[in-house]
């Protein structure tokens, strides 16, 4: 006598069924939603690298699992964020879509990225605009010299969430980086007529940096003005327009540049045309700056200077400067 047996046939044997009303039914209450159904298959599914089918009504109503976000690193400047692009991968257009983030590959501790871009430990959905479209958005706040990986999943309403995409993209984010130069290391006057105003030689300034809010160039000088050893004897260094002035020393820059970035920009009162000069000082000035990362920054600067009649004819005049250069990371 048998109480119970497996269905099957010729061609097939069902290991796992149940008989139900085919019915459905959902419950609630303030912290959640049940939806369960009757008269289905168990242990339905079946899955691969890069896929995961799971049979029945339920299942049919989740939306396709997306793929992994692409992340990419603004032409490998970025220290400290990153470019990520999601993929909609025929959902909907009300689909919303979530996005985890770990410096693993596999996501044993996951994170996620937050509306505002920065990372945090709860899910959050947004449709595919408000996560940029095409053009993507930032992820910031990231640790410089590392690797992320990102998976995403979609979600359009209750029981519609997918797992997570079965594979991950990865970006990697750069070291900090500041460059400064000077070409050549020093600047000449031929020759000063009094009541002329004398031009040095240029010197070019080079600058650049990945430091998201730019920098600046700085100068100070020695004596604050061209000084003669010798006779103890001072040019003072003036903010004027020497062709007005009887006696004075100071700095014009000009020409700034960049390849990328910036822009690289000239600063008060070192940004005058003509014979209009700045004064350096003994403290540090600001003489170039910017405010975003930059790259191929350039510019060149010069010393001019006017002395009277009565100013020593010797040729020991001179001025050291000191030049350094910081980024705002």
């Amino acid at each position: 006598m048998s109480f119970g047996a497996f269905s099957s046939g010729t061609s097939y044997q069902l290991q796992s069924y149940g008989f139900g009303s085919g019915g459905s039914n959902t419950a609630s209450g303030s912290t959640y939603h049940l939806q369960g159904s009757l008269g289905e298959q168990a242990s339905g599914s079946s899955s691969g690298t890069t896929y995961a089918a799971n049979n029945g009504s339920i299942q049919a109503e989740q939306l396709n699992i997306p793929a992994a976000p692409t992340l990419s690193n603004g032409g490998g400047t970025y220290y400290n964020q990153l470019t990520c692009v999601v993929h909609t991968s025929g959902n909907p257009s009300d689909a919303t879509y979530a996005i985890a983030i770990n410096t693993t590959n596999n996501f044993s501790s996951t994170n996620y990225i937050q509306a505002d871009g920065t990372i945090g430990a709860s899910a959050v959905y947004q449709t595919y605009s408000a996560w940029g479209g095409s053009g993507g958005f930032q992820i910031v706040g990231l640790t410089s010299s590392t690797t992320y990986y990102v998976k995403a999943a979609a979600m359009e309403g209750q029981f519609t969430n997918t797992e997570l995409s079965t594979s991950s993209n990865s970006g990697s984010t750069v070291a900090p980086t500041l460059s400064f130069s000077l070409s050549p290391g020093s600047s000449n006057l031929s020759s000063i007529t009094p009541g002329t105003v004398a031009t040095s030689s240029n010197i070019t300034l080079n600058f650049s940096t990945n430091g998201a809010s730019g920098g600046s160039v700085y100068i100070k000088g020695v004596h604050a003005g061209f000084y003669s050893t010798s006779q103890s004897y001072l040019v003072s260094a003036v903010s004027a327009d020497l062709s007005s002035q009887s006696q004075g020393f100071g700095i014009q820059a000009s020409s700034p540049s960049q390849t990328s970035g910036g822009p690289l920009t000239l600063v008060s009162p070192f940004n005058g045309t003509g014979n209009v000069v700045g004064a350096e000082s003994t403290s540090f000035l600001q003489i170039l700056t910017s405010s975003a990362a930059l790259a191929g920054g350039s510019a060149t600067a010069n010393v001019k200077v006017k002395v009277t009649g009565t100013a020593p004819a010797v040729s020991d005049y001179a001025e050291t400067f000191t030049f350094i250069a910081s980024a705002s990371f």
